[in-house]
């Protein structure tokens, strides 16, 4: 009976120190802003919009992926067909699937950018450094790692 009761206080304790644990770890975390309204102005270009069962607008391309990965089967696909983000330069609206990303590998913080060509994504990657240019695909790949 002894062992019972020793066994189950140390499981509620090592849960309680998962729960604890995690909570401090997500206080570190970037925060994930998903607006009321699509992003207009010159902040258009950092935004990213789907539709999973009613519209999301997010102010962040990289906080839109993460949110796709809490969403069912079904929902992914809604999302994946209907997202779109906006080319840096021009703000022209872009499906996410033809989309070409340049990620901040030295700055984590650092937006997501996204180009309507991969020709317009190289020419800023080439003015910057430390970046890495990626179609959607790997920019999932690479986010979710």
């Amino acid at each position: 009976m002894l062992t019972k009761y020793i066994f189950t206080l140390l499981t509620v304790f090592s849960f309680s120190f998962l729960v604890y644990s995690n909570a401090a770890a997500d206080e570190n975390a970037p925060v994930c802003t998903r607006l009321e309204k699509k992003e207009s102005g010159d902040m258009l270009k950092y935004s990213l919009d789907a539709v999973v069962n009613n519209p999301v607008f997010f102010d962040d391309i990289g906080c839109g992926v993460s949110y796709r990965e809490e969403l069912c089967a079904m929902e992914m696909v809604s999302f994946d067909i209907s997202a779109t983000v906006y080319d840096y330069y021009t703000s022209e609206k872009i499906e996410i699937g033809k989309a070409h990303f340049w990620l901040d590998e030295i700055n984590k913080d650092a937006p997501i950018l996204a180009f309507s060509s991969k020709e317009s994504a190289e020419k800023y990657g080439a003015e910057q450094e430390g970046g890495v240019i990626l179609d959607y695909p790997g920019l999932t790949d690479r986010l979710l790692k």
